[in-house]
């Protein structure tokens, strides 16, 4: 009796316990076929598992009290809406999604964070979403990151779809070949890993009486919201013939590697544009094979029109304000008429991959945005743009 009394209390003790640990759920963003961002055989939706997971380990090592569940655990495909599903019915404490950046400017570089505070559902728990993003921000510069892009208040999806607090965070630029080679690395995945552990240790010990401390917020946005560099540790300037003559060799290496996965990503898009025509309408995928040849008359005359490619956000009754809050902080957002509505476009690029991988970050926040393409001032099928730009 005494042996099955001693079973129980252990038994009660143990599940007491379990009981008092909260869930964190770590979101590693894309997956499966969505592979987010991507340079040549470089996909975000590697880099994010792998870090994810190793957040996970950390917290498990360092941070008592804490189970961690993870939205996927190998390379599988999940919708914004599961994994929300999944943070919502773990009635998970806290949601972290993990990202990579993307830039048609090669040099952008650097980490951010971002989080929402206009859902609801969140009330009083939005200020631990700010929070979180300020830490990560602060401890990202504490492991040696050089540069900070800040944090930033938006409309994301699981964000806005999740009801704990939440950040989605954004760990290097899979475009800058420096941040590529770190961030696909095993030492900078780690260092990574360990600057959101540690952001998540400090967050977890500031909110510990279910408070977010006004001073406490007040400081650290003051320190890391904005946008923020460190000194350079360890690149040196190039001075030398011998540094300048390695840069200039850099930057054609990386100039190459560009125009490859430019090559790739067409060539992809080629195909699966080539697919749906055949699938779709068979007479119409032998008359665009026949233009493809350049033998129309007016094949010469659409080329000299410059081409390019943009995302559609949305389509309105009528054009919309700029900072209305429906753009949901996007600036730079154009009107252009459709029938009797109009259709809201951002940004522009010539290079496909390039609006490709901004896509990737649009759809955070409008998960039905696409790319469209251009001729001068004329819409064009992607196909036909992609075409344009491949000869």
């Amino acid at each position: 009796m005494r042996r099955f009394l001693s079973i129980a209390v252990a038994l009660f003790m143990v599940s007491s316990m379990a009981a008092k640990n909260v869930i964190w759920v770590i979101d590693a963003g894309h997956g499966g076929h969505d592979v987010g961002c991507e340079f040549g055989d470089v996909y975000e939706k590697d880099i994010t598992l792998a870090v994810a997971k190793e957040v996970g380990r950390l917290i498990g090592k360092n941070i008592s009290g804490v189970r961690v569940v993870y939205t996927r655990e190998k390379n599988k495909f999940l919708s914004l809406q599961e994994r929300c599903n999944i943070a919502n019915a773990r009635g998970a404490e806290l949601f972290l999604s993990i990202h990579v950046n993307a830039a048609p400017n090669q040099f952008a570089r650097g980490t951010e964070s971002f989080f929402a505070t206009n859902v609801p559902l969140k009330g009083s728990q939005a200020g631990k979403s700010e929070l979180l993003a300020l830490l990560l921000q602060k401890h990202y510069l504490g492991h040696g990151r050089e540069v900070s892009r800040g944090v930033k208040k938006r409309e994301l999806y699981v964000c806005e779809n999740t009801t704990m607090p939440g950040v989605l965070t954004e760990v290097g630029f899979i475009t800058n070949s420096q941040e590529r080679d770190y961030i696909t690395s095993a030492k900078g995945q780690a260092e990574l890993a360990e600057a959101i552990v540690d952001a998540l240790a400090e967050w977890k010990k500031l909110t510990a009486d279910g408070k977010v401390h006004r001073q406490t917020l007040r400081n650290l946005h003051f320190t890391h919201y904005d946008p923020r560099t460190e000194p350079a540790k360890s690149v040196p300037a190039a001075t030398t013939p011998a540094d300048k003559q390695a840069e200039k060799k850099r930057e054609l290496a990386d100039a190459k590697a560009k125009e490859a996965a430019e090559a790739k990503v067409i060539a992809e898009a080629q195909a699966e544009e080539q697919a749906k025509a055949q699938a779709q309408q068979p007479a119409a995928a032998e008359a665009t094979a026949v233009t493809a040849t350049g033998t129309t008359p007016t094949a010469a005359a659409d080329s000299i029109a410059p081409t390019y490619f943009a995302i559609q956000l949305m389509n309105t009754a009528k054009p919309l304000p700029e900072g209305d809050h429906r753009l949901k902080g996007f600036q730079g957002v154009r009107f252009i008429p459709a029938g009797d509505r109009f259709k809201g476009i951002y940004s522009h690029s010539d290079s496909y991959l390039d609006i490709k991988n901004e896509l990737v970050q649009v759809r955070e926040t409008f998960p039905e945005a696409f790319i469209v393409a251009f001729r001068g001032d004329q819409q064009i099928t992607t196909a036909e743009a992609i075409k344009l730009r491949a000869r």
